[in-house]
């Protein structure tokens, strides 16, 4: 099938998230299964600037296609995953607000504005994806690779905000070539299909509408963006179980919508059997060490793992992300290292050093890192909370996450039982990997969806 992906995630330089390993996963199993798979990109002023640097620089035909494939991906990689840890929340407001104002006046901006109101018609500009004559891919890229064409929209994803505060019309696609539109989470997008094609719209939860701390200006953008998307939808896919049984309890007005479940996905590499860690990632060899990998958001619940590690001096723990001001506390622990945004490999290597991996969240959609941790054969340990059983199962020893005590408990338990979660991960491994490597997500997701009557049934 031709399928054309609307992933902000992925279609501008954009810091890497859940939904960046969701959507990257899926590509390689729809890439596997043989599709053709479009992604739509935003081309904003800087992208402009690279492409016109490299013509000035007269090294290829003025026509080359390959003068803006380079662009492209150039503009593709300017994220720096390292920014927000060396600004202060004031700078990263100020450059916020710098940011959406160069967008707002930008042609880009004015080009989208024009075509979502009727006065320009819509366009299509595609970009063959031919890589052969680019020397080589970094690490962080190689997933564009997959894509046989690059659709490019000027100002996409940044008109998409600011008509949801303004409440002008939605930025408009032309679609008509596709059989199917995968929006890999909510968006704000008026899309123009043929008759038999299809829109699955992705819901990987609904935090943003229900969490507390979040601002009012993110809660107005997700809602716009969500109910835009789901009037446009044929079909749903969820992350998880809990989360689509949280939609249908707190959006009962969309159950018509056929939905289906799309577990994220992991590498699963042939796996080695490999004695007990020890730990080559911190300052004290010898000391076991534990992993968790966290945002700045207070559902992630940082504060009350690092309390509980301040009662454990015989243990240590890193911290992988952006940590916010928990990193900058007074005093902390002397067996807390804060290692902020590392590379892909060097997570996957942390984690499988690690003698167990902690998710203390609060809410969750899912949990990628938990199957990151399975896929290493790392122990489990997060907080009791229903989606995490669902994903973990037995796999996961669980604790309270507003008790420290529950904490120190779990990593108590997890060090004197070592050999046995890992041995009880490994005989596990089938069924892991066909539930959560990514050459099953295809087929989750293009398999039939649940209908209102199957819904109905199961409850």
């Amino acid at each position: 099938m031709k399928i054309l992906v609307i992933s902000e995630a992925l279609g501008e330089p954009n810091h890497k998230r859940g939904i960046f390993h969701f959507t990257r996963e899926l590509i390689r199993s729809l890439a596997a299964e043989g599709h053709d798979l479009t992604l739509l990109v935003e081309t904003t002023r800087r992208y402009r600037q690279l492409r016109s640097r490299q013509r000035r620089a007269q090294l290829f035909p003025a026509d080359s296609r390959l003068i803006e494939l380079l662009a492209l991906y150039r503009f593709l990689d300017e994220a720096d995953m390292n920014e927000p840890v060396a600004r202060s929340a004031v700078r990263r407001t100020v450059d916020w607000v710098k940011h959406r104002i160069r967008a707002c006046t930008s042609w880009e901006f004015g080009a989208c504005l024009l075509r979502a109101i009727g006065l320009l018609p819509l366009r299509v500009k595609l970009i063959e994806n031919k890589t052969a004559g680019l020397e080589y891919i970094p690490t962080d890229l190689r997933h564009l690779e997959l894509f046989r064409d690059f659709l490019l929209e000027p100002g996409f994803y940044s008109y998409q905000d600011a008509s949801a505060l303004t409440q002008l019309p939605p930025p408009q696609i032309d679609a008509r070539d596709y059989d199917v539109i995968l929006v890999d989470t909510p968006t704000r997008v008026a899309i123009k299909r043929g008759p038999n094609a299809k829109v699955i719209c992705v819901v990987h939860d609904l935090l943003p509408l229900t969490d507390l701390k979040l601002s009012d200006v993110a809660t107005r953008l997700f809602l716009s963006r969500l109910m835009t998307s789901l009037h446009q939808a044929d079909e749903l896919a969820f992350v998880s179980n809990y989360s689509m049984n949280r939609f249908r309890d707190l959006l009962p007005q969309f159950f018509y919508l056929p939905a289906r479940v799309v577990y994220p996905r992991t590498r699963f590499e042939p796996f080695r059997l490999a004695p007990v860690p020890v730990p080559v990632s911190t300052a004290r060899p010898g000391q076991p060490t534990f992993v968790v990998i966290v945002s700045a958001e207070p559902r992630k619940n940082l504060n009350a793992v690092v309390r509980a590690f301040r009662k454990m001096p015989h243990a240590d723990l890193v911290v992988i992300g952006y940590a916010g001001g928990t990193s900058l506390m007074r005093n902390p622990p002397p067996n807390v290292r804060f290692a902020g945004y590392v590379e892909e490999h060097d997570k996957a290597t942390l984690i499988s050093d690690a003698h167990g991996l902690i998710m203390p969240s609060l809410a969750e959609g899912f949990g990628v890192p938990i199957i990151e941790a399975l896929a290493a054969n790392t122990p489990v340990l997060c907080s009791d909370i229903p989606v995490f059983r669902e994903v973990a199962g037995e796999l996961a020893d669980y604790f309270d996450p507003f008790s420290t005590e529950s904490i120190c408990a779990s990593v108590t338990r997890v060090l004197s039982c070592q050999d046995e979660w890992r041995r009880k991960i490994r005989e596990r491994r089938g069924e892991l990997v066909e539930r959560f490597g990514h050459q099953t997500q295809a087929r989750d997701l293009l398999a039939p969806p649940r209908t209102v009557e199957y819904l109905v049934a199961a409850q």
